[in-house]
């Protein structure tokens, strides 16, 4: 199909239904600010109150149905005939870079510090330790097992079934020209859209930290971080023009190759041993806990507000950002086993993330107690990463790989969800046309500006707002699919017995 081609009427519902949301949002946004934050509050609330404990829930589900899969004789089923098209390595960087890279920049240092000296309960751990052990559980096993659940639906029902990536082919042949498909994309879609839009609205304020710190200042003019979002979602769109090959594989190994340099460095400058104690015995009892801690029972038990706070606003951030970063982890799967997808997107990017933040915030502890600075330091999101280096040598180089690290991890985000999107809205096609790519980057900017603008100082409270408020509904539809998924595999392995 070439760009001039006329989009059939399952492509105009979905693009005309995402692009009314957008439009509707827009005007919202522009004429009624503060009222629509005001009611985006209060939805958020209620939605918290009824619906937080299902979300932890699903999310203990989702990790106990792909790891029983993954030990199953289902494991070894193939996921299409053909040879896998990307590299271990290739493969691992572009999942990793999709789900999670841009955040654990902007974590790496103020989430542990938080509890360490905000600590949600009682623990036999020592401070440390603890602290670990809660920024494991929050970006551990389960955001990668909400990804890589959706990822396998899509890749089983892509790959064994002949159908396409978007959700609502999993439906039976007579179903997916109903208005109920429709609606599942276009979820699927505004959830996507969302997830992406909130990382973007952090990460370019991060950019804006980066940007006074490398011009001596206590803060720079807040329009900025407008010109850096455009600037963004501009270099994306192009990645995203290129392909997968040639624009997003190949930032994605830079990603890798600079994140993995970085932790290195971090880890050789400060302590060494005490990150290989912190990591050991953070994570065996994060793993020991985890059952208790994901349906908050027991001794394990922390306080509703803590809950709503934290647990509650990432799980709704992991599920809102399942459908592109599972979709795109199906696109790139293709002839690897299921057990070898597991893996691969629970798994190793697991331990990457326990590692990570090990290095990061042992090393923050150590700056803490020895006196060196304060926990106040750490406490900005935005500016923790470059306040920690420039305690240690050769911050210069650090800070600077860092800024770097910010910029191109935002864009390997954005690059894969307009492709993704662009996906969606071309019929679930592998390979979408040129102008839904460009639709989507120019909609993913103009959305970002808004909950800018929204949001101002409160960024973080309006994105995750905007967050869990369409995080509910998708939750349902995952569920659906999930046991939709479950039930195919049940009876297809009934028939073949």
């Amino acid at each position: 199909m070439n760009i001039f081609t006329q989009p059939t009427d399952t492509q105009k519902h979905t693009l005309y239904g995402s692009g009314i949301f957008v439009f509707v949002f827009l005007i919202l946004a522009f004429w009624f600010p503060d009222a629509f934050r005001e009611k985006l509050g209060t939805w958020t609330f209620h939605i918290l109150e009824v619906f937080g404990m299902f979300n932890l829930m699903v999310g203990l589900g989702s990790v106990l149905i792909l790891l029983a899969i993954a030990f199953s004789p289902f494991g070894n089923r193939k996921l299409g005939k053909e040879k896998p098209e990307y590299s271990w390595f290739s493969w691992i960087a572009m999942l990793y870079s999709t789900g999670m890279g841009a955040g654990l920049l902007l974590r790496a240092v103020q989430e542990p510090v938080f509890y360490y000296t905000h600590p949600p309960r009682e623990s036999v751990l020592s401070q440390g330790e603890f602290a670990l052990q809660y920024t494991f559980f929050h970006w551990g096993l389960t955001p990668w097992a909400f990804y890589g659940l959706f990822g396998l639906v899509i890749a089983y029902n892509l790959y064994e079934k002949n159908g396409t990536i978007l959700s609502s082919s999993v439906l039976e042949k007579r179903l997916q020209k109903t208005i109920w498909a429709t609606m599942m994309d276009i979820l699927t879609i505004i959830c996507t859209l969302l997830g992406v839009v909130a990382a973007v609205g952090l990460g370019s304020r991060q950019l804006l930290d980066a940007a006074a710190y490398w011009m001596g200042l206590e803060e720079i003019p807040s329009n900025l971080s407008i010109w850096l979002v455009l600037l963004v979602c501009a270099v994306a769109t192009y990645s995203a023009f290129l392909g997968l090959s040639r624009g997003i594989k190949i930032i994605s190994n830079v990603n890798i190759g600079l994140a993995s340099l970085l932790l290195f460095f971090t880890w050789i400058v400060g302590s060494e041993c005490m990150v290989v104690g912190m990591f050991f015995k953070s994570l065996g009892i994060y793993l020991l806990e985890f059952v208790p801690m994901s349906l908050n029972i027991g001794d394990q038990k922390v306080s509703h507000s803590f809950l709503t706070d934290w647990t509650f606003f990432y799980w709704a951030f992991w599920l809102a950002w399942a459908p592109f970063t599972g979709v795109f982890m199906a696109r790139i799967s293709k002839g690897r086993t299921i057990r070898q997808f597991i893996t691969g997107t629970l798994i190793v990017p697991a331990l990457g993330t326990f590692i990570w933040f090990t290095v990061f915030g042992s090393n923050s502890f150590g700056l803490i107690e020895s006196g060196n600075t304060t926990a106040e330091s750490f406490g900005s999101i935005y500016s923790a990463l470059f306040n920690f280096f420039s305690l240690f040598p050769y911050s210069s180089f650090s800070n600077t790989v860092s800024t770097i690290l910010i910029f191109t991890f935002l864009i390997t985000s954005v690059d894969s969800a307009i492709f993704v999107l662009s996906m969606f809205t071309d019929d679930g096609k592998a390979e979408p046309m040129r102008r839904y790519r460009m639709f989507w980057g120019v909609s993913i900017a103009m959305f970002t500006i808004v909950v800018i603008l929204m949001g101002k100082e409160s960024l973080l409270q309006s994105a995750s707002q905007l967050l869990i408020i369409f995080a509910l509904p998708f939750s349902f539809l995952f569920v659906g699919m999930v046991f939709y998924f479950l039930n195919s595999v049940i009876l297809k392995k009934n028939k073949q017995r």
